[in-house]
């Protein structure tokens, strides 16, 4: 059963549960009748929904879909091997379900680098790309990365607050310990370690991206923020080869700036999505 209450009177936010694959798959959904764009936001590595929490209020001129990635958040976390394949063809599956076209995708991370996989077998899907520090260029992990896997296999409240203020690399950021408690639950969850281990090897191994990034020619941003230690902002320089692609970093943000910094994120955006 969905939950559905107003946000205003034109809009509605529901979270309901969808079968793809065989497999439930939880979303969160913002209908705007009047808008004509869809935008879709993807989370990162063992994250969920409710990262975007800080954007989402700002997105009134849009419709909004945000699901857990499968394995991830609240969506079932099946013991299959997780691969870059997999999770395409489960994003495929679940906007034809949704009934979802053109969208524009906006991906952090690990989402950003799903985004450009798809885009890559998808050529025409997407109306626009906006990524956010996005993932499948590092040929090793960082220092801070390697911390927040340790926090995702080692989820106490102590572990996973170390693990966020490193991503944020602010001192002036204040990590919310909601935040904190529901990244902990949720990884204690039955199959949620796993499904973090299978997707890390999945992405080890999908070392092509690099390469073919001058392939996607479709209006691309590229968001970085200026003190992000968990992809380095240096990683921004392999997006400069996209022929549709813009970059733009954020200064005093860390791996996050939707979350640091989401008045100034949305105007950028909303900018880039309005040209």
């Amino acid at each position: 059963m969905s939950l559905v209450f107003n946000q205003h009177k034109k809009s509605n936010q529901t979270m309901d549960f969808i079968k793809i694959l065989g497999y439930n798959i939880r979303y969160i959904k913002f209908d705007r009748p009047e808008s004509k764009k869809t935008i879709v936001l993807l989370h990162g590595l063992g994250a969920s929904a409710e990262r975007w929490s800080e954007l989402w209020p700002l997105l009134t001129k849009y419709n909004v879909v945000i699901p857990d990635l499968i394995g991830f958040g609240y969506s079932e976390k099946p013991l299959i091997e997780y691969t870059v394949e997999f999770f395409i063809r489960s994003l495929e599956e679940f906007f034809k379900e949704m009934q979802i076209h053109k969208p524009i995708i906006i991906g952090s991370s690990f989402g950003g680098q799903l985004a450009l996989e798809y885009s890559l077998t998808h050529k025409d899907f997407f109306e626009k790309i906006i990524l956010v520090s996005p993932a499948g260029t590092l040929e090793k992990p960082t220092y801070v990365l390697s911390q927040y896997i340790f926090s995702g296999l080692y989820p106490t409240t102590e572990n996973v607050h170390r693990a966020f203020e490193m991503m944020a690399n602010n001192k002036e950021y204040v990590v919310d310990l909601a935040t904190v408690k529901d990244y902990v639950n949720r990884m204690r969850l039955p199959n949620a370690k796993y499904s973090l281990i299978s997707t890390l090897l999945a992405m080890r191994k999908d070392q092509s991206l690099r390469k073919r990034l001058a392939e996607i020619d479709i209006p691309t941003l590229v968001i970085w923020g200026r003190n992000d230690t968990t992809i380095p902002v240096e990683n921004i320089e392999y997006f400069k080869q996209m022929p549709n692609g813009k970059t733009l970093i954020m200064e005093e943000c860390g791996h996050t700036p939707y979350v640091e910094k989401p008045f100034e994120f949305y105007e950028i955006i909303e900018k880039f999505i309005d040209s």
